[in-house]
């Protein structure tokens, strides 16, 4: 056998093997046993009769295209072994020559290369969140609106603080922008800035915001609830002021302008009308922000029960937490997108369908979600699976870029772990759910460990891609990473304990529910935090998959 290796388009090797023609007649000759044996054949029994006869039987053409089926795979696999190749998935027999001497041409998809260039050189700048005192106040209002108490709830007629539950329908009713303004903005969105703009900078340039005509919607729920506070109206100002003195079950008719203090330029001074059904109107009290709902609330979080300066400082805390660990997530995942814009990556075609067939897929099954099919989206929509496919494919290759790109980062950067650091993080899970030993049971799986570890190497590469950004050694970030983590379900087990106590000694005062009337489950991870933090994954975030293509 003879092989000839080379690299052809599509990030695929081609091997072309030429054999002696012997080899050839001999697989023929296997190919006619194997035939005479399917093939009921005159005066012979199955599998006897002579080559010539079942040629004439069944035609020179058939016994060449078995044989060749059969001797393919043989010299396939041979090529495999004897080459450097590495296919990524099956190959394909793309030709036979029978001249000047038999000759196979195969394709084979390469596994995919990359190249991340001079990626330790990515710096971005990061800047540490700081939480605003009025974050805390947004805290310390939803705490407060979840401990309201319904006084009345046969309200006939809305009054300043009762709570409605209604239902909104409105829409613009001033007329088109003007034809020279839209004119305008057409020729804005279509004419190049200049005749120094080049092709480039046009394709780039955003296209102009969408101006809402008459008769667009501009707010529509069928159930919301809210307080009636002039000063905090949910949609426009004026709002609450209109359905001051409306009665149960009545709808409500007015027109109110857009101001130009929180709206969005292009809809400032427009009018919008508006019909509003009242469903329900209720007599509530809203605690008062001092120390005694401090206390209780503090107790509802699991804390220690603190006076309202504690309580803020708990928040403050909590959300600090939250926001440096969102910030850090979203500074790695533009450091990892600028690596991905400079790495050199080759892949096969299969790859990027394969990719395309599961986003499809999750697709299809968000439509089933909705009690929908894909044939009936493609017939609602006017399009073909061919143009889906088209629709996905812009988003599938950055996914595919940024999925080889960071198993090229786990693999260049070493980063590993532990069975020790698998275990510890399992049985922070664990811990996290009780004492309960089927908790363990459920967890302690082979699929849940590999979903932990891959979470773990996720977190690792997060840090080493901080690292990169900032210029520095990975280790220290690590480090924190780890020592916050322990920290956080120290905390969790803390919160979870003094939850315990204080609905024992709830119970046992006669008071078997907390204060607000709100349940707290002891037998949870965390309580529910009013401000977010770091809580013990549940069962079945940890049984998802965790993909190492996932940013």
């Amino acid at each position: 056998m003879n092989l000839q290796t080379e690299r052809i388009e599509n990030h695929r090797a081609q091997f072309t093997i030429e054999i002696e023609s012997d080899q050839l007649e001999d697989a023929k000759r296997k190919a006619a046993r194997k035939i005479s044996r399917q093939v009921r054949i005159k005066g012979f029994r199955k599998g006897k009769a002579p080559y010539g006869l079942v040629v004439r039987q069944v035609g020179e053409g058939a016994v060449l295209e078995e044989a060749l089926d059969d001797l393919g795979d043989v010299l396939y696999k041979q090529a495999l072994d004897e080459s450097d190749v590495t296919p990524y998935g099956p190959g394909a027999f793309e030709d036979f020559q029978l001249e000047p001497a038999p000759t196979f041409v195969f394709s084979v998809p390469l596994q995919p290369e990359v190249d991340l260039q001079d990626y330790q050189d990515v710096r971005l700048d990061f800047e540490k969140p700081i939480v605003s005192e009025s974050e805390i106040d947004a805290a310390l209002k939803q705490m407060r609106m979840r401990q309201i108490e319904v006084l009345d709830e046969e309200v006939e007629v809305a009054g300043p603080g009762h709570r409605v539950t209604i239902a909104v329908d409105s829409e613009f009713v001033d007329g088109d922008p003007p034809a020279d303004e839209a004119d305008a903005l057409a020729e804005d969105a279509l004419t190049a800035e200049g005749d120094e703009a080049d092709e480039s900078a046009a394709a780039d340039e955003e296209p102009a915001p969408y101006v809402p005509k008459k008769g667009d919607t501009f707010v529509n729920d069928e159930n919301t609830q809210i307080i009636l506070d002039p000063n905090e109206d949910p949609f426009i100002h004026g709002f609450v002021g209109n359905l001051i003195g409306a009665e149960r079950g009545s709808d409500v008719q007015f027109e109110l302008t857009i101001p130009d203090d929180d709206a969005e330029e292009r809809i400032i001074g427009r009018r919008v009308s508006f019909i509003v059904t009242i469903n329900d109107i209720e007599a509530i009290s809203i605690p008062e922000l001092d120390d005694e709902f401090a206390r209780r609330t503090s107790r509802e979080r699991g804390d220690e029960e603190l006076d309202l300066a504690g309580l803020r400082q708990s928040i403050h805390d909590d959300l600090a937490r939250a926001a440096l660990d969102n910030a850090r997530s979203q500074y790695s995942a533009a450091v990892l997108e600028k690596i991905v814009d400079g790495a050199e990556i080759e892949y096969p075609d299969l790859m990027l369908t394969e990719q395309i067939d599961e986003m499809i897929g999750e697709f299809e099954g968000n439509l089933k979600q909705q009690r929908l099919n894909l044939d009936e989206y493609l017939r609602l929509t006017n399009s073909t699976k061919d143009d889906l496919r088209e629709q996905y494919r812009e988003s599938a290759v950055y996914s595919l870029r940024q999925s080889l790109v960071l198993r090229e980062l786990v693999r260049v950067r070493d980063i590993e772990i532990s069975d020790e650091a698998l275990e510890l993080r399992l049985n922070s899970v664990i811990a996290g759910y009780g004492t309960n030993p089927e908790i363990r049971k459920l967890f302690d799986s082979p699929q849940m460990r590999g979903n932990i570890r891959n979470e773990l190497v996720m977190n690792h590469l997060h840090a080493h891609l901080a690292a990169i950004g900032m210029g520095e050694d990975p280790s220290a970030l690590i480090e924190d990473m780890e020592s916050r983590a322990a920290a956080d379900t120290e905390r969790a087990r803390e919160r979870r304990e003094r939850l315990q106590r204080y609905l024992e000694e709830d119970a046992a005062n006669g008071n078997e529910e907390p204060a607000s009337g709100d349940a707290i489950d002891a037998s949870a991870p965390q309580a529910e935090l009013d401000a977010p933090a770091a809580d013990a994954p549940s069962p079945e975030d940890e049984c998802a998959e965790t993909e190492t293509g996932s940013a």
